[in-house]
Order: structure tokens, then C-alpha cells, then sequence
């Protein structure tokens, strides 16, 4: 799926939510074990501080409604390595179950290692009519779909490429931060559950684990070049970068899943 998205920017540029942030991100993916996240989370913590964002516990919860087409398309491109994409998702932070939770609608296109993302918060209640629209296979109202509005994008692709709602995953988050000349992000994601069941802020049924106990995916995300510490950890702790796509492996674990509980003819 190409769109206007997919141009490469020719800078770097953040904003706060609602609004374009692009991207010349490098962004690495690795599994990692029970022993392994613990000693790599205390070396990180010699340079690196909890996210703001996070609990007393030092974590939160992600949970994630992605789309595609009916015959998968986004799935494929990502297995294919296709240089430029588009993810269209909704997501909550923290407690879906809390009527003040804001719900996020995404749209990020990647091409090659450039980044762009469109974002908008919404309310429950807003989200609600979002919802409400999808389901129903129309457009928002006028009231949060104008010439300015990220979600104005999102129904564009979504309508373009007769995209819906797939795949709903939760995971729990531990995320470490450092803000030098750039940022340069970590995340410890594990307790990841995927269901079929697609309402987003009800409670979770019918789900199923897409890791071992203990087991966790160390993502790196840096906003320029790769610190020379960050660089040795992954040397020290032999870590193998690779194509993770929490999506993909939920799509893979549906079709087994689904096989294994078919009745022989």
C-alpha cells in the first residue's frame, strides 16, 4: 500500500499527538529470555530512566486493534519486506476499562528507515461514533473528520484498501528513556495475549499467549545514530536482531491455532 505518507521527509520532525511526526528512525527488535531481560534492564538503567509514562511498577499496559484487507495484504507486505507500508491501528495506554483512558487512532507509513506517523486522541465517547462509523463502513462525522484532522487519513486508507479490524493484542510495557542530542528509547514487551474478539475496551476473552513465561521483545528505538553504549550491550548480551512484527506472529499463531482445533475429515 503506497500513499503521500510514504515520501521520505527531507527532515526530522516531532510534534505532540495529533499531529505529523517524521521520522529518520532506527528501529531494532530482538527476543530475549527471563535471565537475559534482567541483567541487560539493570545495565540499562546505568544510562537510562523509566518512562515517565509508567506505573508504580514501573510498567503499563498496551493494547492494540490492527487492520488489514480482507485477503491480508499488510501481513504480507511486512513478511515480504516491502520498503514502503502503511499500519493502521487503534490503541489504548494504561487501563482500557477506565472511562478517562484515551483511545489513539495511528497511521504509520514507513519507507525504508524514514518514519511517519499521524496520530489522534480521542475519547470513549468519540471513539464510540469512530466505532460506531467502521463498523457500519462509513465516515466519521464532519465533527472529527475536517481538512486538518489525522483521522481524516485514517478513513481515507482504511476505505481505500477496504481495510478492518483484525487482530486485538495486549501486552505489558517496561520502557526506559535518554534524551541526549536525540532520543534513544527502550521497551521490555511481554505478556502478550491476541484475541478475535475485537471490542477494544471491553475485558480481553478468548485470548491466547504469543510468548513463553518469561520470554519478553526488547525493542530499540533511536531518533539518529546508535549510541556507542547501547551498541556494546547488544554486543555484551549477544542479542540477534530480527523482523519482529507483534501483527504477524498473532496472524501466524491465529492459523495454527485454528488448524490444530480442526476436526479431521
Amino acid at each position: 500500500m503506497i500513499s503521500n505518507l510514504e515520501k521520505p521527509p527531507n527532515a526530522r520532525h516531532v510534534t505532540r499527538s495529533g499531529q505529523t511526526a517524521l521520522l529518520n528512525r532506527l528501529e531494532l527488535k530482538y527476543f530475549v529470555d527471563r535471565t537475559t531481560r534482567t541483567a541487560l534492564r539493570r545495565d540499562l538503567l546505568t544510562f537510562m530512566r523509566p518512562d515517565v509514562h509508567a506505573g508504580a511498577e514501573g510498567s503499563y499496559l498496551v493494547r492494540s486493534l490492527y487492520f488489514d484487507t480482507p485477503d491480508y495484504l499488510a501481513y504480507h507486505e511486512k513478511l515480504s519486506g516491502m520498503a514502503a507500508r502503511n499500519k493502521l491501528r487503534i490503541r489504548t495506554y494504561g487501563d482500557a476499562s477506565d472511562p478517562d483512558t484515551v483511545v489513539r487512532l495511528e497511521v504509520k507509513a514507513r519507507y525504508l528507515s524514514f518514519i511517519k506517523k499521524l496520530t489522534m486522541d480521542l475519547s470513549q465517547q468519540e471513539y464510540g461514533a469512530v466505532e460506531l462509523a467502521l463498523r457500519r463502513r462509513t465516515l466519521a462525522s464532519a465533527s472529527l473528520v475536517d481538512h486538518k484532522s489525522p483521522i481524516k487519513e485514517f478513513f481515507r486508507l482504511q476505505r481505500q484498501y477496504n481495510m478492518e479490524p483484525k487482530i486485538l493484542i495486549q501486552y505489558r510495557r517496561q520502557a526506559l528513556e535518554r534524551r541526549e542530542l536525540y532520543r534513544v528509547r527502550v521497551n521490555f514487551d511481554d505478556e502478550l495475549l491476541a484475541t478475535r474478539n475485537l471490542d477494544l475496551l471491553s475485558p480481553l476473552r478468548g485470548t491466547r499467549r504469543l510468548l513463553r513465561y518469561g520470554n519478553a521483545i526488547f525493542e530499540i528505538k533511536v531518533d539518529g545514530a546508535m549510541p556507542q553504549w547501547l551498541h556494546m550491550l547488544i554486543c555484551k548480551y549477544n542479542l540477534q536482531n530480527q523482523a519482529i512484527s507483534k501483527y504477524c506472529h498473532a496472524v501466524r499463531s491465529e492459523a495454527r491455532f485454528s488448524a490444530s482445533g480442526r476436526a479431521d475429515d
